[in-house]
């Protein structure tokens, strides 16, 4: 039988959605396939009702990787541990959440075990009758175009991920089997850990919107007025790169491949062309109204409604129609 594995990250005993999206994702694709799909945790600690989670989301077994030494991310402990289960456990294919741990420690692992690596996927397929192949696919080229990759000749095959492309669903896989495991003695590591800060974080987060009204090049003079629609509607301004590198929004605003991952019910783009980048971060939305100038603007590839109007010209008239619904309500 193929054997699937999926790292679940954590920070203070609390399951990282990524991983539940991976599990989720996973299951999804493999369908009714016989395929073993194992569930990983470094930790010092995990709380119960998080194993409940990830059970949740099905798997057939959790392997926890317990010592004091995992209380705080260190590549080296990590990827020493990590690496001798990979190896014991013979995965066909390994899945790692491409946040700023994964993307530190998925390298090291791959090199450990001698494989490839997929950075930074936006779909996972899974291919082949008597082997488990994965396909990965993501942004290449700067972007511009779409390639999906395979490593057919070694194993596990390696993937990170990005966080929140996927959806977290139920999935009662049976068996769910939990190991607990020791690591052998890990030779000491060279990072030495002086001081932790806890960075203050904005209270933007535009992943869990349900309503975005996105702005672009086109209406960058226009952000205050963006800002009262989507206040209208109950919802979020988020921004494209062109945005944000002048200084007009928060990078905590920027949607697309090195911002966030949004899947709002509505997402409105105003000014916005649809550079491959920043497709990538919001094509998932249930909705996508968009609106530019130019017909051939590759944000019309996927948006639902298309309209090709100058939209510092739509905006006033969107601003007066939702206020005078909301007085009639």
């Amino acid at each position: 039988m193929a054997k699937l594995g999926v790292f679940i990250e954590h920070k203070h005993g609390r399951v990282l959605p990524v991983g539940l999206e991976l599990l989720s994702e996973v299951n999804k694709q493999l369908g009714t396939r016989e395929v073993e799909v194992v569930a990983l945790i470094v930790t010092n600690h995990i709380e119960t009702e998080e194993l409940t989670k990830i059970k949740t989301c099905g798997v057939n077994r959790i392997i926890i990787v317990e010592d004091e030494c995992f209380a705080n991310y260190d590549t080296h402990y990590y990827s020493e541990a990590l690496g001798e289960i990979l190896k014991e456990e013979d995965f066909d294919v390994f899945l790692i959440g491409s946040t700023l741990v994964g993307r530190d420690l998925a390298p090291r692992l791959s090199a450990k075990v001698h494989t490839g690596l997929t950075a930074d996927a936006t779909i996972l397929e899974f291919a082949g009758e008597d082997s488990l192949e994965l396909q990965a696919t993501r942004p290449a080229l700067g972007g511009n175009i779409m390639a999906t990759i395979v490593c057919p000749n070694h194993r596990p095959q390696m993937a990170t991920i990005r966080p929140g492309v996927f959806s977290i669903y139920v999935n009662k896989r049976k068996g769910t089997v939990i190991e607990h495991k020791k690591p052998t003695k890990l030779s000491p590591s060279k990072v030495r850990s002086i001081s932790t800060t806890t960075l203050e974080r904005s209270s933007v987060d535009i992943s869990k919107a349900k309503m975005i009204v996105a702005g672009g090049r086109g209406v960058a003079t226009m952000f205050e007025d963006l800002q009262s629609v989507a206040n209208l509607i109950d919802g979020e301004v988020a921004a494209s790169r062109a945005v944000i590198d002048a200084g007009i929004q928060a990078r905590e605003r920027l949607v697309g491949q090195t911002g966030t991952t949004v899947k709002p019910t509505v997402y409105l783009a105003l000014g916005i062309s649809g550079a491959i980048q920043h497709i990538s971060g919001m094509d998932k939305s249930e909705l996508i109204i968009a609106v530019n100038t130019d017909p051939s603007a590759n944000i019309f590839n996927i948006a639902d409604v298309s309209i090709i109007c100058d939209a510092t010209k739509v905006i006033p008239y969107l601003e007066q129609y939702l206020q005078d619904i909301r007085n009639v309500v």
